[in-house]
């Protein structure tokens, strides 16, 4: 009995810093973070604002926060109301090899403040994925005539 209470604690002791790494979030400062943004282009940022907030000032290229919100990117940066939220969010993505999840310090505006100062070529991510169902198959609205001048072109 006392054999398999000290296998078990060995072995929780030995998983401990495995679970603990999405608990190690780090709140990020404005010019900590323009150097993260820098440096890593290609981020995925979460919105975990109020939805009053997100639906009023919505942030370019965010992911809105939900729970289980599907994490692709190797760098994460959580925006949210306050500091606070944020840090405690950015504890609660899970935490993967290779994974550094960040909670911006500041929240929206900071953000807002280190996406303006950002080249253009950081600002947007340099990937896209179409969205599941939006593409309808069948016949096109409108087709693209090619055997007709384009009406800016022809000859009055």
């Amino acid at each position: 009995m006392t054999m398999s209470i000290l296998r078990s604690v060995c072995l929780a002791l030995l998983m401990l810093p495995g679970l603990s790494l999405g608990a190690e979030a780090v709140l990020l400062e404005e010019s900590a973070l323009s150097k993260k943004v820098e440096q890593i282009q290609d981020y995925q940022l979460i919105d975990a604002r109020n939805p009053e907030a997100q639906r009023s000032a919505p942030i370019a290229f965010s992911t809105r926060y939900r729970i289980n919100v599907a994490i692709n990117k190797a760098l994460v940066l959580v925006v949210a109301d306050t500091d606070a939220e944020a840090a405690a969010i950015a504890r609660i993505i899970p935490a993967a090899t290779g994974r550094s999840i960040f909670a911006v310090k500041g929240g929206v505006e900071a953000w807002q403040r280190v996406a303006s100062k950002a080249s253009p070529v950081t600002s947007v991510s340099k990937s896209f994925v179409i969205p599941k169902n939006t593409c309808e198959q069948g016949k096109p609205i409108q087709e693209l005539k090619r055997d007709k001048p384009l009406q800016q072109f022809q000859k009055k």
